[in-house]
């Protein structure tokens, strides 16, 4: 396999809700710093925040964009984000259908 230059990341990013993935998701998307947002709505998240166990019922954010949007699409984040620490935790594809992942790329790259 050869290894691309830029990569195609996924990118985790919990929220306090469905309301707010969608906002978020829909501003990634919108500035091209994700290909595809998919919201994940009704998990359980179980945590340590400040000394206490915590249980959280939260909206998943998984964002398909590229290593050379991530900076971006983290300070977004952490922009429009209710949270003072959001998970936002990036995965690097090994793999994927050759379609899908030059279109991530395409996407990404128009401005």
């Amino acid at each position: 396999m050869t290894r691309r230059k830029e990569e195609v990341l996924i990118v985790f990013v919990s929220t306090s809700g469905e309301e707010e993935a969608q906002r978020i998701g829909e501003a990634l998307v919108q500035a091209r710093h994700a290909a595809c947002v998919t919201v994940l709505p009704g998990v359980l998240s179980m945590y340590w925040w400040e000394g206490a166990l915590t249980k959280d019922r939260e909206a998943l954010l998984l964002a398909k964009t590229t290593s050379g949007q991530y900076q971006a699409l983290e300070q977004m984040v952490k922009a429009l984000h209710s949270y003072k620490v959001p998970e936002v935790l990036a995965l690097r594809t090994s793999d994927g259908l050759p379609q899908y992942i030059e279109w991530v790329m395409s996407e990404t790259s128009k401005r």
